[in-house]
């Protein structure tokens, strides 16, 4: 009795000597394999996604309706000043989703099994790129529609925008995304092909010459001697936001087609559709066409620059971990050290560190600009908590995708751990160090620059501080405590990782933990400056005397709360750890 196993792929499907019917029957199997596995996976990982996306959509949509309203107090939505913000956020997204697709691209193109598997078929070397491109553009650019549709949302339902429109952005914003994905295909195929050992150095260039850009643009758009919100400093603004509307820029067209659809101008919104849409078209062509011409060249060219690339010297390195961390034994040290730099070595890893910290970081150094500083005492302490909140909320990401997924990515190699001269809890603590020493630093510096931007007194910034760094703590903790307690060591993409059950529990985990630590502290802050400032219309007045005795409880609350978050998952990821068989 022979047993019949069913062929996945029929002749109907993909027809022998037909690459592209075999790359799309590839594609639609992973697609219904992900499906189902969604279907039939826990629904509790499901719910947790869709609450957790769900949350930060409201939450975006409510602060682009408050900014709305508030700008509506001052010009008319319709205004030009409008379009001009449309354009500046879009060209924003835009420079943005150049170097994530162009990373991304990169990665799946020139270090992806599946591309150089891919290469060795009949397939064409375009339709390898075309197969791949799909995924990175899916991969790269579904933050932009969770980011762009609230905005719009929001827009519509405040200048009461025809039915359309909504249905409207949807075209434009797919069509959009294809500009800066094509463009960064291209320019990763043409640095493979001619600096093939030097990526991570183009990447450091391009990258400070965009955050120097930048920064001059905003330091002249911000630095008037007018009042804010003046018509004397709207016009000064307008004139220096000037760059954003060249008629060339995809941006434009972007923005001028959305606010004609606003007004009910079909007839402008879908020339501007079109001519947006006949240019992304062009520019996937473009990339196709390089791809055909170049990437088999560039792929090669990449390969035997890994084979004998030279590794810097990183002894100076070596010495000031090991002078940092003289406490800990050397094993440990080695392991931290390790760890440190495969980060290093990994773009797609210090890129986002440095653009999600370097943004704040911009933010806070622009805070008098924006008024903010020269507030009532009770303003001031609100934004404060909010920087800190937002801090905590970055770092939670940070942790959730870069530190849960550390113990995971040892992969195959994780027997290798089971031999090291150290304790299996020594390990884990290893790692807790590298996580705390990466985010401590950069986490006290921007809280520090904000409180002083804000002109915050003195006690209220040691206070800032000492809440950062058991934010921290915690989540490394958190992070590394997880991440052993459920590992998943047959992926080996850390972003699947972290999307993954384990990785969505502990982002769920550590939502909960910055928000014990942050309304406890800020509450009584909140409440002892509304009094001050409006003593005879708030309901709860809280005095000096009384905030001293709130904030001493809070503060030992905090604490422990702080010591059960740090401890009690590296606990269970050490019994875990220690229980399992290599």
């Amino acid at each position: 009795m022979s047993l019949a196993i069913p062929d996945p792929m029929s002749l109907h499907e993909a027809r022998s000597g037909d690459p592209d019917s075999a790359l799309r029957h590839l594609r639609g199997w992973q697609l219904r394999n992900i499906l189902r596995g969604l279907a039939h996976g826990s629904r509790l990982r499901i719910g947790m996604i869709l609450l957790c996306s769900a949350i930060f959509w409201a939450g975006l949509f409510g602060l682009f309706l408050g900014g709305f309203e508030f700008i509506g107090m001052y010009v008319d939505l319709v205004n030009t000043i409008i379009e001009y913000l449309f354009s500046l956020f879009f060209l924003s997204l835009l420079v943005m989703l150049l170097f994530s697709n162009g990373i991304i691209v990169y990665t799946a193109l020139f270090h992806s099994r599946e591309a150089a598997y891919l290469l060795t078929t009949p397939a064409s070397a375009d339709r390898v790129f075309a197969y791949k491109f799909v995924e990175a553009i899916a991969f790269s650019s579904w933050a932009f529609f969770l980011l762009g549709s609230p905005l719009l949302v929001a827009y519509g339902l405040t200048v009461k925008a025809p039915a359309g429109f909504y249905l409207m952005f949807i075209p434009f914003l797919l069509s959009f995304v294809l500009i800066p994905g094509s463009l960064g295909a291209v320019a990763a195929i043409v640095v493979a092909n001619v600096f093939p050992r030097r990526q991570k150095t183009i990447l450091t260039m391009a990258a400070g010459g965009l955050i120097a850009v930048a920064g001059w643009q905003a330091y002249r758009v911000w630095h008037t001697s007018s009042t804010p919100l003046s018509p004397d400093w709207l016009g000064v603004v307008l004139n220096r936001l000037a760059f954003c509307q060249n008629p060339l820029l995809p941006s434009r067209w972007m923005s001028a087609g959305l606010l004609a659809s606003a007004r009910g101008e079909w007839g402008r919104a879908g020339y501007e559709l079109m001519y947006l849409s006949a240019n992304a078209g062009l520019g996937y062509l473009i990339a196709a066409v390089v791809a055909r011409d170049l990437y088999r060249r560039g792929y090669s060219r990449v390969q035997g620059g890994r084979s004998s690339r030279r590794r810097r010297d990183l002894g100076f390195l070596d010495a000031i971990l090991h002078r940092t961390f003289f406490f800990l034994p050397r094993p440990i040290r080695l392991l931290i050290l390790k760890d440190l730099r495969t980060f290093l070595r990994d773009p797609a890893q210090w890129s986002q560190f440095l653009i999600f910290f370097g943004l704040l970081a911009f933010y806070f150094l622009n805070i008098p600009r924006l008024g903010y500083a020269v507030q009532t005492p009770y303003w001031r302490n609100l934004v404060s908590f909010l920087n800190l909140s937002v801090t905590a909320l970055i770092l939670s990401t940070f942790t959730s995708r870069f530190i849960f997924p550390l113990l995971s990515l040892e992969g195959r190699n994780f027997w290798v751990l089971g031999l090291l001269p150290l304790r299996r809890a020594e390990i884990l603590w290893g790692k807790f160090v590298f996580s705390a020493s990466i985010s401590l630093p950069a986490t006290e510096l921007l809280i520090v620059l904000s409180d002083l931007m804000l002109r915050i007194t003195p006690w209220m910034i040691v206070l800032h501080v000492g809440m950062i760094a058991v934010l921290c703590l915690g989540l490394s903790g958190i992070s590394v405590g997880l991440g052993a307690r459920l590992p998943n060591l047959r992926e080996s993409d850390p972003s699947r990782i972290a999307a993954g059950f384990g990785g969505t529990l502990n982002l769920l985990v550590s939502l909960v933990f910055i928000f014990a630590i942050v309304t406890s502290l800020a509450l009584p802050c909140h409440l002892y400056y509304a009094g001050q400032e409006r003593p005879d219309t708030t309901s709860f007045v809280l005095s000096h005397a009384g905030l001293r005795r709130w904030l001493t409880v809070a503060i030992a609350g905090s604490l422990v709360v702080g010591l059960i978050g740090t401890v009690v998952p590296l606990r269970i990821g050490i019994r875990a750890f220690q229980r399992m068989e290599f």
